[in-house]
């Protein structure tokens, strides 16, 4: 790696629903500081929104402010895709600012990876862990790792984390996926979590951090889970409501997918379609 450092963000969209699928999504930064804050001020002062996907998209409206934090990295990567609501000569023009002011931070984004986990898979895995908050710890340091072993790492790596369920000890499920590595407990608190230790012989450092969408790595995890998850659920309704034309759509969250669920319940059973295929036990 050129950069002085490797930073990866991760962040998840959809563990609260019982419809659609859980996304978790890491994002794959080279910086010379771990600071990246005056880059999320200037990326945002030119009009290029990198947040909390919670705080930028409310559902059941456009699209559009999603796609231009999301689309405009992807084209930066050389992985243009077609939008649904954002305008092309502006992702265009927002690419080329977007480009230029990483240039003059000396900062590259390297890659955006993503795992979709469907309901089936969701309540296999709930089944062998017995806890979502497991499950979504396990999914994501098995994202991290995958990740990790995609580079030759030269470099420390710091590897930020959004908290997973309000959680503040990590130290047990870390040494379950670095098990040849003694495991630093800097900090554990309500505010961040931190360890340290040592990966292929070069520093790694992980923050589990509360309100971690305020770091650029992060946030953009965050919100390409996010629009994953609602380009799914767009999919979801469509192929329901092609049954049922009249029928409302939903976001999938437990009070509306109770309301849904008995909906389509007859649909479903003439189709064949089981319960564990598309409903998540919690």
């Amino acid at each position: 790696m050129n950069g002085n450092q490797l930073i990866i963000g991760t962040d998840e969209a959809g563990y609260g629903p019982n419809l659609g699928p859980l996304v978790i999504s890491a994002t794959v930064w080279e910086s010379p500081t771990d600071d990246l804050l005056p880059l999320l001020a200037q990326l945002k002062n030119r009009g290029i929104q990198i947040g909390d996907s919670k705080k930028l998209y409310h559902g059941g409206g456009s699209l559009a402010t999603l796609e231009y934090g999301i689309m405009i990295p992807l084209r930066y990567l050389g992985k243009p895709q077609k939008p649904l609501n954002a305008d092309e000569v502006m992702l265009t023009k927002q690419t080329a600012v977007f480009t230029k002011i990483l240039s003059e931070n000396k900062i590259r984004l390297c890659d955006i990876h993503s795992r979709i986990i469907e309901p089936e898979e969701f309540n296999r895995q709930l089944d062998r862990f017995d806890s979502k908050g497991t499950l979504l710890s396990d999914a994501t340091l098995t994202l991290i790792t995958e990740t990790l072993n995609a580079y030759s790492v030269t470099t420390p790596v710091l590897i930020l984390c959004d908290k997973h369920g309000g959680r503040n000890h990590y130290l047990d499920l870390l040494t379950q996926y670095f098990t040849d590595s003694w495991i630093r407990v800097i900090q554990e608190s309500r505010a961040s979590s931190i360890y340290r230790l040592s990966y292929k012989n070069k520093p790694l450092e992980f923050r589990f951090l509360a309100k971690g969408e305020s770091q650029v790595p992060i946030a953009l995890a965050s919100m390409n889970s996010k629009y994953l998850r609602e380009r799914a659920m767009i999919k979801f309704n469509e192929f329901w409501r092609e049954k049922i034309p009249d029928l409302k759509p939903t976001a999938g969250y437990p009070e509306d997918a109770q309301r849904f669920k008995k909906a389509v319940s007859a649909v479903q059973h003439k189709l064949g379609i089981k319960d564990e295929t598309f409903w998540r036990k919690r």
